[in-house]
């Protein structure tokens, strides 16, 4: 479009319903231009751009015609700026001091709307609002929610939801982030700060593997909001609601503050020295007397490359024992690291939107990885892919699918081995392909012979005519891609469902190529990070596989199993089987927490760390496609936490294993080396 070539070659065109993640809409009018040789003014943020085609961005007449377009927004729009949280960031009132719109010859009797405050997060005040539309197509289009709509018609037009109820969506906020004037507003945000008072920092979202990047706003020494940005990181700027309004944990008051020591039963406070050293006599203590293996480490997927790296090299090296893991299931990574050879998915996350078949297995993506469920809904909406959705549920993008496969709970692969029994039978596989590319045809074939539609029907609870046609669709697009999500909270067999998934993506050549291959989505920021840094019992950083493999999360878990746990960052009294994992940690005779908070877990701690957040520290995340990104420290420590690549730091130091900062850097590079893409 024009409006996108000016921006290349430098030439400013202002624009108030424009924005990059959107198709021109043309609803401001503010963008007209004029075409050489020609009198008419057309807008050009839906005029595509010819060969030749000479085009005057500014003149006397364009400027006239803007600043006439400006006076009729006007002439409905309050002047309200003195209370008006959009105030130092809103385009119109830009546009109004640039184009010098002092007077207005129009006049419109306002009715004054009211405004809409029952929603949780999002407060609208559509006497503000100027109907460029921009919430209403970033709901629809990028979203894929439509939320909101365009009421009425002519000059009674408004934006609003059907019947004027309350907003019922996600409440991603992205509709804020879009507003070019003040109409749509945080309420988290509103009246605490002006924006011209915020000390805007960037840093990665502490949720799901998708590593979003963050802005935070942050004034005295507090976050009063989290923006996305669309030049900076790889999420375009897009924010879900747990990036854009989960932050409010970092100051919530219940935050630990100082080491903890039970003593009698109940914790006291204690100093660093007297914790640290308390937790590394009772470790000695225990090895001495039960050897390395009586002791287990278990870490979160939250924490960063560095710390997790350290941690690894803690339990290793100062205890002596590879008993450690990380909250999470990372099986089906490393399923992929059989079938291609890297534990990590195959492809970068905005080549879904490109792709013209998707087979979405178990990944509800609105609860897990709402920025993904972007991709796939550009995917379908722009590129006309053919969405394959296969779950035990309807989903939100169940009613975007051309197939809706709703399975038997934990049936995945039987349904995956059935798309590849059909797609072999219809002589759909890429025989080019996998005859140059792979090896293992014939065991595949009879392997997978006993899953014929019939046998899928009583398994899955799938028709014949259904298989056909998700087997069709994968298999005659030009590119396809797989979609599987991994959690704690899933049922099915993670390693199992990406061998399959790697199976049906090389029969059908969609691997090695743009828009195509198998998407593992880890459940936390760094799980990806978790694996490649060593954090689990049977590899060390690099998939380095060790001679004697150690207790998993699950098996350390179990009774009677370990004499001392030493868990950072997770809460496996919620997480795994409560009751036992309460008889477990009650068996244990030393208990170590490092944590933010005073979790359930952490109750049952003879010691707790206190530990810092994500905006207190420096390192860096692994997102689900491998991309390394780092984050800085933004704000001081709460009371006198500790970041935990400190705590771990002094702990190697006193178990005699410590690390230099230069040489933990140096590993983590050398490690990253060996895990990320060539």
């Amino acid at each position: 479009m024009i409006l996108e070539a000016a921006e290349k070659a430098g030439v400013k065109i202002p624009a108030l319903c424009a924005d990059k993640r959107l198709i021109g809409f043309g609803a401001c009018r503010m963008c007209v231009v004029q075409l050489k040789g020609k009198k008419a003014l057309i807008p050009a943020c839906f005029n595509p751009v010819r060969e030749g085609m000479e085009v005057i961005t500014n003149s006397p007449e364009i400027i006239e015609a803007r600043r006439a377009q400006l006076q009729l927004i006007l002439a409905e729009h309050p002047l309200d700026c003195p209370v008006c949280d959009k105030a130092g960031e809103c385009h119109l009132q830009d546009l109004v001091y640039e184009y010098g719109v002092v007077d207005n010859p129009y006049r419109m009797e306002r009715v004054q709307k009211a405004v809409e405050r029952r929603s949780p997060f999002i407060e609208r005040d559509m006497n503000r609002c100027v109907l460029c539309g921009k919430c209403v197509r970033i709901c629809n289009e990028v979203q894929g929610v439509g939320e909101i709509s365009f009421l009425n018609r002519g000059i009674k037009s408004y934006i609003g939801t059907d019947f004027d109820r309350p907003m019922n969506c996600e409440f991603c906020g992205q509709c804020i982030s879009v507003c070019p004037v003040g109409a749509l507003n945080s309420k988290m945000f509103k009246y605490k700060a002006r924006v011209w008072d915020l000390d805007n920092k960037t840093t990665l979202c502490p949720y799901c593997s998708n590593g979003c990047s963050l802005v935070l706003g942050i004034k005295d020494n507090e976050i009063q909001r989290i923006t996305g940005d669309y030049d900076i990181g790889i999420n375009e700027g897009n924010l879900c609601s747990k990036g854009r309004f989960g932050y409010e944990f970092v100051i919530n008051p219940k935050r630990l503050k100082k080491p903890l020591v039970k003593k009698n039963g109940t914790f006291e406070e204690v100093d660093w020295d007297e914790a640290l050293g308390l937790v590394v006599s009772r470790f000695n203590e225990i090895k001495a007397a039960s050897g390395a293996d009586s002791i287990g480490g278990l870490g979160s997927a939250r924490l960063t490359n560095e710390e997790l790296y350290l941690f690894q090299h803690l339990m290793r090296q100062g205890i002596g024992t590879n008993n450690i893991d990380h909250g999470g299931r990372y099986r089906g990574l490393l399923a992929l690291k059989e079938s291609f050879g890297n534990a990590g998915s195959t492809n970068y996350i905005h080549e879904i939107r490109k792709a013209n078949a998707i087979l979405l297995v178990r990944a509800d993506l609105n609860e897990t990885h709402p920025n993904v469920r972007i991709e796939v809904n550009l995917a379908v909406n722009r590129n006309r892919a053919k969405l394959i959705v296969v779950d035990n549920k309807r989903t939100l993008l169940s009613r975007q699918a051309q197939t809706n496969l709703i399975i038997k709970p934990g049936t995945e692969v039987a349904l995956i081995n059935g798309i590849i029994n059909q797609i072999i039978l219809l002589e759909l596989a890429d025989t080019t392909f996998v005859n140059e590319k792979t090896e293992g045809l014939a065991k595949l074939k009879t392997s997978i012979e006993k899953y014929t539609p019939e046998y899928v029907e009583r398994v899955c609870g799938i028709k014949p005519l259904d298989l056909e046609s998700a087997a069709r669709a994968y298999a005659e697009a030009k590119n396809a891609c797989i979609i599987v999500a991994t959690g704690m909270g899933l049922i099915g067999n993670d390693h199992d469902i990406a061998l399959a998934a790697s199976n049906l993506a090389l029969l059908t050549g969609n691997i090695g190529k743009e828009s195509c291959g198998v998407y593992i989505l880890p459940e936390k920021n760094n799980s990806q990070g978790a694996l490649d840094m060593g954090a689990v019992p049977g590899f060390l950083p690099g998939y380095v596989p060790v001679d004697k493999p150690g207790l998993g999360a699950m098996d350390m878990l179990e009774p009677e199993k370990l004499k001392a746990m030493y868990i950072v960052g997770e809460n496996p009294l919620l997480t795994y089987s409560l009751t036992t994992v309460r008889k477990s940690l009650y068996a244990l005779s030393f208990l170590v927490v490092q944590d933010m908070f005073m979790t359930p877990t952490a109750e049952m701690a003879d010691v707790v760390l206190p530990a810092c957040s994500f905006v207190e520290k420096d390192g860096t995340y692994t997102n689900l496609e491998r991309r390394i990104q780092g984050l800085k420290k933004i704000l001081p420590c709460v009371g006198e936490s500790r970041s935990d690549l400190e705590i771990f730091g002094e702990l190697c130091k006193r178990l005699g294993c410590e690390v230099t900062e230069g040489e933990v850097s140096r590993k983590d590079a050398e490690n990253a080396k060996r895990t990320t893409i060539d």
